[in-house]
């Protein structure tokens, strides 16, 4: 069989095939493959270049496709996507991709395979101390340690059992022992510490590389990876290991900007570029690749991945023919949203992705008082939310995709939480105190009264709606700029608990004249006016409802903990919950 010449392997094969299926981010593109031109003396040229953005949006497939660009253009490239258990692997697998590519390190490589002599020569050693032993097989773990800390609330004790007095004890013991037993000094340091020994001996070859190519290294998943690769890579730019050749370019990629606290000293060297979701157009032109060329298809692809690059690859690539076939990907996108999570870190953001704006009170109704403290400050670090003024809000596509998955999981769990938190704004809304007509002329009682609004009708869409329409009026007469917020909510709301009709309903108010909306809704709000008009009755302190006083629900007697979102149990009255016995969230 004749061969001819291109790629060097089947790994090259496949990334530019993938390249194939790559479209948009054509901005990323060009400015990547202009700054490899540029020379390193061009005050233009960027030295890192890092990616962010939220899980799915493609940065993987984008750092992806920056190695073909690099590759294409002679550059030496390695990529290290996190699976580098430890530094010494990751410098390893550094070294291994240039040799593929042609680009030796031989003073590496040599000083790597002493390191592993030696500690072969440690681990056959009868007489070595089990601390030594210890030492060597922890040693890999321990730099990566901290990579867990990151992972899930609580995780930090798993960190903690073996720090710091024992790793004093390794390194006591084992520094003695390995003294005695190797005499030279360099080799009881290679042992002690491989990273600091071994990366001078890698910068060394890049420089002798950078004689004669361009040199870009790449890292994937950096909000994961950073608690084991930033502190080497800061050290590195910092000279701390040798002079880096000024023709090395380090290309990041993960869900966060990088900490300007770490690397604003490379302010004038870096560039951070936010990756978004898809473009309709750019999501239509995945799918012609992808060959997907039905508009009903397309335009429920569109609808339902809210551009988001993961679910439409994996919504094309289902192999539907039509809009009928369409299958949804949402166990997939959650997936990758929450890979890096533990199962109560995924149960926990799922549940907190059924509010549309979370505060601590919020989290308090469905998770208990007593977890709030750990729960929210880890929830606000998710890199799919965003805190404002305190609240937090999940990212729209991530969001939406969490509640589908949610309510496919467990329809009734996702209608006694949605019972839970709409009881919670009962008991917001009763605690403000306002009387009959002066709720609707408070803007915090008229937005405390629209979240209520959503909950209730994603708990019970067709029962909830006249009283929601009713409201809807009410909004209208009284404030019509805010009827559009409402539209939004019925919107939220059908898509959420999968009510088509909620969906239509919030069309037919975007195009409605707001002064009109009773006169076009007819019987069907108007009838409704005494349900969704709170006023005051001859009591003070009671709440009116339809005409029928009804005690304000006790704070005080809210419980403090419900333990798990998979044992979240609501109690609640039949009733309507506004002004009414407002729903009783219970621990187990």
């Amino acid at each position: 069989m004749v061969r001819g010449g291109g790629d060097r392997s089947l790994q090259e094969i496949v990334r530019r095939r993938q390249g194939g299926d790559f479209v948009g981010r054509e901005r990323h593109c060009a400015d990547f493959r202009a700054n490899l031109a540029r020379p390193p003396q061009d005050p233009k040229r960027a030295f890192v270049l890092a990616l962010h953005g939220q899980a799915g949006v493609g940065k993987t497939f984008l750092l992806r496709r920056w190695r073909q660009i690099a590759v294409d253009s002679g550059t030496l490239v390695a990529e290290l996507d996190g699976s580098e258990p430890n530094l010494v692997s990751a410098l390893s697998t550094i070294a291994v991709q240039f040799a593929g590519q042609g680009g030796r390190t031989p003073a590496f490589a040599q000083r790597l395979a002493e390191y592993e002599q030696r500690q072969d020569e440690v681990l056959a050693d009868p007489e070595a101390p089990q601390a030594a032993r210890e030492f060597l097989v922890a040693s890999a773990v321990r730099m990566g340690l901290s990579a867990v800390r990151a992972a899930a609330p609580g995780a930090a004790l798993l960190v903690d059992a073996v720090e710091p007095e024992q790793v004093r004890g390794w390194l006591e013991r084992s520094r003695a022992f390995f003294a005695a037993k190797f005499r030279d000094h360099a080799d009881v340091r290679l042992l002690m510490s491989p990273v600091d020994e071994l990366t001078p001996h890698l910068v060394a070859d890049l420089r002798r590389l950078a004689q004669h190519r361009d040199l870009v290294l790449l890292f994937d998943d950096f909000e994961r990876t950073a608690p084991l690769v930033e502190p080497w890579l800061l050290r590195l730019l910092r000279g701390h290991h040798g002079e880096l050749p000024s023709e090395v370019v380090f290309g990041i990629a993960g869900q966060h900007p990088l900490d300007v606290n770490r690397w604003g000293e490379y302010a004038s060297i870096a560039v951070q570029w936010r990756v978004d979701r898809f473009s309709p157009e750019e999501a239509r032109a995945l799918l012609r690749r992808k060959g997907v060329d039905d508009p009903a298809f397309a335009a429920g692809v569109l609808e339902v991945s809210g551009g988001l690059p993961l679910l439409v690859a994996a919504m094309a690539d289902s192999g539907p023919a039509t809009a009928e076939e369409l299958q949804d990907p949402t166990g997939t996108a959650v997936e990758r949203f929450l890979k890096w999570e533990s199962e109560r870190g995924r149960d926990d953001a799922l549940v907190a992705a059924l509010p549309r704006v979370v505060d601590e009170d919020v989290l308090a109704a469905l998770v208990g008082s007593q977890r709030v403290p750990e729960l929210f400050p880890w929830l606000r670090d998710r890199p799919f939310v965003r805190q404002d003024r305190g609240r937090l809000h999940y990212s729209e596509v991530v969001r939406a995709t969490m509640v589908r998955h949610e309510r496919g999981r467990s329809p009734s769990r996702f209608v006694r939480c949605h019972r839970a938190l709409a009881g919670h704004y009962g008991h917001r809304l009763a605690a403000l105190g306002l009387a009959g007509e002066l709720v609707w002329e408070d803007p915090e009682a008229r937005g405390l009264l629209v979240e209520e609004t959503y909950h209730r009708l994603c708990a019970d869409p067709r029962g909830e709606l006249p009283t929601a329409l009713a409201r809807c009026v009410e909004i209208a007469e009284r404030v019509p700029r805010e009827l559009a917020a409402w539209a939004r909510a019925f919107a939220e709301a059908g898509r959420d608990a999968g009510a088509p009709h909620l969906a239509e309903r919030a069309e037919d108010l975007r195009a409605r004249d707001p002064a009109r909306l009773r006169e076009h809704l007819g019987t069907a709000a108007s009838g409704s006016r005494a349900v969704a008009v709170p006023s005051v009755s001859s009591s003070v302190g009671d709440v009116i409802v339809g005409g029928g006083p009804v005690p304000r629900p006790d704070r005080g007697a809210e419980p403090d903990e419900v333990a798990a979102p998979d044992r979240y149990l609501v109690e609640a009255d039949e009733e309507l919950w506004l002004g009414e016995s407002a729903p009783r969230v219970l621990g187990e």
